[in-house]
């Protein structure tokens, strides 16, 4: 998500500056392409952010990817007082594990849902407890729960993003602004966002908002009252963003940050889909002084 067009123009809406690489071979087709996020700080100076690139061609090599990233963030160092990277994995392999960069964060685990099967393997893969709590919200669904879904529109103050944002006071974790994501639908159009909703009695219980970044989606909001919990709607909510998702082309939905400490019971509901841990590289700065850290903590 951090690296496609549509990621790129909400952040400009909320105040970035992006700037794009290409890499390009001497026949010209392109080899990668990484979309940094530039802000300036008061005092620091100017500060880049690559997050989760460059996007490599298909079938291009460990070292030349791993190559041309330091190439790149090397470049970035003489343009920017400070630069921050989360480099996807090379071969398997952190492409910058002794760069003598300061690792500001640890390697992270994402949960990524593939959408590479009919939908019968799909629930197959499921954990059998996810899959009978599927089934109760199936039930439900018959009982008169009612499942919707359309594109989100681009409205700050929808009605999901207030609960979301009184949701994150509440639990005491941070998310991006609503801003963020109005700027998302603006930018991206009505095939930008989808949003699922589970209703009873004429009122929302649950919801799950997923943005499309095709060929892949990421989950991105969520929220569920008591009547969405005691009916499992979670569960159905996400099963009916898989195959309607599935059917519109994507093959893959990113569910975020898997945090066993915050958060053990969400890494539950994500595993249990199906999904499978996904390693990131360690998150690393060049700043002024940072070597000094780097060094100190080897």
């Amino acid at each position: 998500m951090q690296q496609h067009e549509t990621y790129g123009a909400a952040c400009v809406a909320s105040g970035c500056r992006v700037r794009r690489f290409v890499l390009r071979s001497r026949e010209g087709c392109v080899l990668a392409a990484a979309q940094v996020l530039v802000r300036r700080w008061m005092l620091l100076g100017t500060a880049a952010l690559l997050s989760r690139g460059p996007v490599w061609a298909p079938g291009t090599a460990a070292a030349f990817r791993q190559a041309a990233l330091i190439r790149l963030l090397d470049r970035l160092r003489t343009e920017h007082r400070c630069v921050a990277v989360t480099p996807e994995l090379c071969g398997g392999v952190d492409p910058l594990a002794h760069c003598g960069w300061l690792e500001a964060v640890t390697p992270c685990h994402l949960a990524s849902l593939r959408l590479d099967a009919p939908p019968d393997v799909l629930r197959a893969r499921m954990h059998g407890k996810w899959r009978n709590r599927l089934a109760r919200a199936e039930q439900a669904e018959r009982d008169g729960l009612e499942i919707r879904h359309a594109p989100m529109p681009p409205d700050p103050g929808h009605w999901l993003l207030r609960k979301e944002a009184a949701q994150a006071r509440q639990r005491g974790y941070r998310s991006l602004p609503p801003r963020f994501t109005a700027a998302w639908v603006a930018a991206g159009g009505a095939h930008a966002a989808r949003l699922f909703t589970a209703w009873k009695a004429g009122s929302p219980v649950a919801a799950m908002l997923f943005l499309r970044h095709d060929p892949g989606a990421s989950y991105h909001v969520g929220w569920t009252g008591p009547m969405g919990r005691e009916t499992g709607a979670h569960n159905l909510l996400l099963w009916r963003a898989m195959t309607w998702l599935q059917s519109t082309g994507v093959q893959q939905i990113d569910l975020d940050v898997i945090d066993t400490v915050s958060a053990p019971g969400l890494v539950r509901f994500k595993l249990g889909s199906g999904a499978r841990p996904a390693l990131l590289g360690a998150t690393r700065i060049s700043a002024p002084g940072s070597r000094l850290f780097a060094a100190g903590s080897a």
